[in-house]
């Protein structure tokens, strides 16, 4: 499966973000990110470390590497969870490598007729609430960095 998607975010350091995600199994995902305003490539990578059940949510580990000067490079490990009515949710915990302690991860979304998507992720710094509409195989949505910032979402797959 190729997945591409691409963040808009006209106020802040960034500015833009575009993805490109290869999964070669459903359990792999590979990716690289630009950001447009450092010129910099971001390599990604998560593995879900074995598959969700009724009674065990999905345990994923991943890793984003690029220079220290361009980002900022870390890892995560996070448990998810499907829940009725379309309703997921996850927590974790994520380090940077360039702060000396990890930073608690979590989110909840909420999705109606596999169209429309709401809901709000915590990077341990800021809370981005956002909202999606699929579009078959394409999405488009608003992302409000740390709740103020809007950026423009827009995503592929096949």
């Amino acid at each position: 499966m190729l997945r591409t998607s691409t963040v808009y975010a006209p106020f802040t350091a960034t500015k833009g973000e575009t993805f490109v995600w290869y999964s070669p199994s459903s359990r792999l995902h590979l990716g690289v990110a630009y950001l447009w305003k450092q010129g910099a490539f971001r390599a990604l990578g998560n593995y879900a470390l074995n598959r969700e059940s009724e009674k065990v949510p999905l345990l994923r580990i991943g890793v984003g590497m690029q220079g220290i000067a361009t980002g900022n490079p870390g890892y995560f490990a996070t448990a998810e969870k499907n829940f009725a009515n379309n309703i997921n949710a996850y927590m974790g915990i994520g380090f940077r490598a360039n702060e000396s302690h990890g930073h608690g991860l979590w989110g909840i979304k909420k999705t109606w007729n596999s169209k429309y998507t709401l809901g709000i992720q915590d990077d341990g710094h800021e809370r981005h609430p956002f909202f999606t509409l699929g579009l078959g195989a394409q999405s488009i949505g608003v992302y409000l960095i740390g709740g103020k910032r809007p950026a423009l979402m827009w995503s592929w797959g096949r």
